[in-house]
């Protein structure tokens, strides 16, 4: 059995060597695999909440929730639904409609059914996608919150497409400085994947933001 034990221990340490040697990101060889045998994965607003989806969809272990607005969340069986409606304020008015754009300057009041979650003692990796309101505010708190209470948790984020706009991409930037004084969080750039790709269309950049989280995702944890 110890001999077993041993052969499997390696194999795990070089199966997540190799998918180290995948991510151009070099902070991920540097986080200590967790020993915990579950994971909850939390996604925090739609990037996030899509993030998570996806990593669900290729049958990673674990327990799964996504915080966000029920309007632009398709949750599937299996996945909890925590719903969180962001403020918003209305920027202006065109031929289709009121535009809104997030206020940043509201407060953040986490849900009650969120703060219950991390009573329990899981390994917890928070995957936001930063410039909106609900994946960068809870990104943030969270992270502080998590790391003041001595929790086992990762935080991932993803820095918006420069396609997205220059103020989402400065709340992104101004929330990834703050986040830096917060042990455990971690940020990727989404732009870095369309000069990878130089043929990747529009309507695949996103998607191709949620497979790369569950690059990261499958070469951090055991499963």
């Amino acid at each position: 059995m110890h001999s077993i034990n041993i052969r499997m221990n390696r194999e795990s340490e070089q199966r997540v060597k190799a998918l180290r040697e995948l991510s151009f990101e070099r902070w991920v060889s540097r986080i200590k695999i967790s020993t915990h045998s579950e994971t909850h994965l939390i996604g925090l607003g739609s990037g996030g909440a899509n993030a998570v989806k996806y990593i669900w969809s290729q049958w990673v272990k674990g327990r799964f929730t996504v915080v966000n607005d029920p309007v632009d969340t398709d949750i599937p069986d299996g996945i909890k639904l925590i719903p969180f409606h962001s403020p918003k304020i209305r920027k202006f008015s065109g031929k289709k409609g009121d535009f809104y754009f997030p206020d940043m300057e509201q407060p953040l009041e986490l849900p009650d059914e969120l703060t219950d979650l991390f009573r329990e003692n899981y390994r917890f990796l928070l995957l936001a996608g930063l410039g909106g309101y609900t994946g960068t505010k809870m990104a943030e708190a969270l992270a502080l919150m998590l790391h003041k209470e001595q929790k086992d948790f990762l935080t991932i984020c993803s820095m918006p497409f420069s396609f997205e706009g220059r103020n989402r991409l400065a709340i992104a930037r101004e929330a990834e400085e703050r986040m830096k004084t917060i042990p455990n969080c971690h940020f990727f750039e989404l732009d870095l994947l369309r000069n990878e790709q130089k043929d990747l269309l529009l309507s695949e950049a996103f998607p191709a933001g949620d497979r790369y989280f569950y690059r990261i995702i499958i070469t951090l944890c055991l499963y």
